[in-house]
């Protein structure tokens, strides 16, 4: 009695298939390269077949300041709206840490005081006593150090100048940061909407944030101010929707039990609880600010990045 085998086609191993198609598409490449004569459009791409995106994105934006009209308003007198509001607390703080005030008394203008700054002495001991407060004497000490480092090497003013933008622009970024991660959390689809957003803001080089806002706002601190916030909110934002992620669902289901409305429940029971991984996203916009404020003197920012610039 014979047993007929019938022979089954051998077929190579998986690594085997890979070596051979990455074999195929090498000598493809080689023959197209050697072939430049016959083929020259896989040596050099034609400039025929180049999307000019670019000349794109600059006739966009040309049309987006001087004619866009939004009814009411033209969309430039938008942004310098924008521009002005931020100006604002820009302006206080800088008065308070750098400038001083100049107050015009009389109905001719006839009488000026010029109100002075507050003293550098008075900036370090209220550092002081905030960094004890918040973590005890070593920070304190260390704070105390960094200031009087300023102070010691005449770079003072340039650093009030400097820390007048950073606090404004750190807790707009925090809030604002805060509140698109509150409702990236409470929304899947905006999650999955903003999430490719934040990818491309936290992967394009930090000068791509400055001709847009250039164009937008004018030049000048309040310009290099916007670019700031912008590039410093995407942590902020990431680390709003993980944190109230990772809340116990105990912690949830207590809140609902003693009968919390959704608002309440969102800022007395998950944003508490929430609080240390929140903490690392301030950290986050604190440094990506302190970062872009030096990089935006290219933008009127002033202070430290003005000194490093001309440097």
């Amino acid at each position: 009695m014979s047993l007929a085998v019938s022979a089954a086609p051998r077929r190579l191993p998986s690594s085997g298939r890979g070596v051979a198609i990455w074999g195929l598409a090498l000598a493809l490449l080689v023959a197209l390269s050697l072939a430049g004569g016959l083929v020259p459009w896989a040596v050099e791409y034609p400039r025929a077949w180049e999307v000019p995106l670019r000349f794109w994105i600059s006739d966009f934006m040309k049309w987006l300041v001087n004619d866009a009209d939004l009814g009411l308003f033209t969309f430039k007198e938008l942004t310098r709206s924008i521009a002005w509001l931020l100006n604002q607390p820009y302006d206080a703080a800088n008065g308070l840490l750098a400038s001083g005030f100049r107050l015009v008394f009389g109905e001719d203008g006839e009488r000026v005081v010029q109100v002075p700054p507050i003293s550098w002495v008075a900036v370090v001991a209220v550092m002081v006593m905030l960094g004890a407060r918040a973590s005890g004497w070593r920070l304190a000490l260390l704070i105390g150090v960094c200031f009087l480092y300023l102070v010691i090497f005449g770079q003072w003013h340039s650093a009030m100048i400097t820390l007048s933008s950073i606090v404004v622009a750190v807790p707009l970024g925090i809030v604002g940061g805060l509140l698109i991660g509150i409702w990236g959390a409470r929304s899947p689809r905006t999650e999955a909407a903003i999430t490719p957003v934040l990818d491309l803001m936290q992967t394009v080089p930090v000068f791509a944030y400055l001709v847009p806002v250039l164009f937008l706002f004018g030049f000048g601190p309040v310009a290099a101010m916007t670019a700031t916030i912008i590039y410093a909110m995407p942590p902020m934002v990431r680390c709003t929707m993980l944190a109230l992620r990772l809340v116990a669902t105990e912690i949830v289901e207590f809140g609902h039990m003693a009968g919390c409305s959704r608002r309440q429940l969102l800022w007395k029971v998950m944003i508490p609880a929430a609080r240390p991984t929140l903490m690392v996203g301030v950290n986050q916009v604190i440094m990506l600010s302190l970062n872009m404020v030096i990089i935006a003197s290219m933008i009127g920012a002033g202070g430290l990045g003005h000194d490093v610039l001309t440097s």
